[in-house]
């Protein structure tokens, strides 16, 4: 993962200096687990928001994921590093990003694969809904933070989100997506929870994710619109 490291290095130092002097960078941690098609898979995220003013800001993201199947043959790390820019406003934002993903096949006689990646993603908040729509141009993504796809959202409070996405998980595969999310307020809104099913044909999945946030006294709500 060496040159994935040194790009994430590369990309918040370029963009660390240009943050908006109300706004700070928020920081975001990830941590999940999960049955793919009766195998285990992993997900290590790291996100940097950099806010620039009001209506642009910047984005570092690195998703980590291991699959585990008991057999080097077809276990596998897969990351995807990414530097996203968005345009936003109260109703809605667009981004775009470029990046790298990274497959590393357990089995050290297997080559390892990279291709670079570019991303595109719409949002739009309409009261309680909100409308996503994100397209990866890699073939292939494990992420429970990065994929193709298109959905809706509703927040039953500020602090309790539930959504349904149609996704594509590998080459033609498509399937459903749904998910709930959870930040509690005890804990002064520092992290969340959520819930995630998916299904395919070779990719059902179900699992958790635990969300932790270097920022505090902010709702679910407001951070996503905040932030992607």
């Amino acid at each position: 993962m060496t040159l994935l490291s040194r790009i994430l290095i590369l990309s918040v130092a370029v963009s660390g200096g240009a943050h908006a002097e109300k706004e700070l960078p928020n920081f975001a941690f990830g941590l999940g687990y999960g049955l793919l098609d009766q195998k285990s898979l992993m997900n290590i995220d790291f996100k940097v928001n950099i806010p620039i003013n009001e209506y642009f800001s910047t984005q570092v993201l690195l998703n980590s994921n291991y699959l585990i199947t008991g057999s080097s043959k077809d276990s596998f790390a897969q990351s995807e590093l990414s530097l996203n820019w968005f345009i936003r406003n109260d109703y809605g934002r667009l981004g775009v990003g470029l990046g790298v993903s990274e497959l590393e096949p357990m089995d050290e006689n297997l080559e390892t694969k990279k291709e670079a990646i570019g991303q595109f993603i719409g949002e739009v908040f309409l009261g309680a809904f909100s409308a996503t729509a994100n397209y990866l141009t890699t073939d292939k993504t494990l992420s429970n933070i990065t994929s193709s796809r298109i959905g809706l959202s509703y927040y039953l409070d500020e602090d309790l989100r539930t959504s349904l996405y149609r996704e594509k998980y590998n080459d033609a595969e498509m399937g459903w997506r749904l998910e709930t999310y959870y930040q509690p307020q005890k804990y002064r809104q520092m992290g969340s929870i959520g819930v995630i099913a998916r299904t395919g044909e070779d990719y059902d999945y179900a699992g958790v994710v635990f969300e932790y946030y270097f920022d505090y006294a902010v709702s679910l709500r407001q951070r996503e619109k905040q932030f992607h």
